[in-house]
């Protein structure tokens, strides 16, 4: 697929494993998700790897990330508003999924 492409450039990001997946975690309340919160959802997801995947959503601009100085360090991340309006596009395949899912 072309990369200058803008659908072949989040086709790119959204098929690589988990990447959805972690998407869909912020789904219900686009609240904010700490990594250890994120790592016992998504089980059996290794750390090295939601690691890898939260990068990759922050630098494609789908999820941000907040970091706090404190002891013991703390990092909240959370839908951007690209990361939301991507969210709100899956609701219609979601609902075609319920309706036709089961038939492929």
């Amino acid at each position: 697929m072309d990369e200058s492409c803008p659908i072949g450039k989040i086709i790119k990001v959204l098929s690589m494993k988990w990447n959805l997946l972690i998407l869909r975690q912020f789904n219900n309340d686009f609240s904010k998700k700490r990594f250890n919160q994120l790592l016992e959802e998504l089980k059996p997801i290794s750390t090295r790897t939601l690691s890898k995947r939260l990068k990759e959503l922050e630098k494609a601009g789908l999820v941000g990330r907040e970091k706090f100085n404190e002891i013991p360090p703390r990092v909240d991340y959370y839908l951007t508003d690209s990361g939301k309006e991507i969210i709100n596009t899956f609701k219609p395949l979601t609902k075609w999924a319920e309706k036709f899912g089961n038939t492929i």
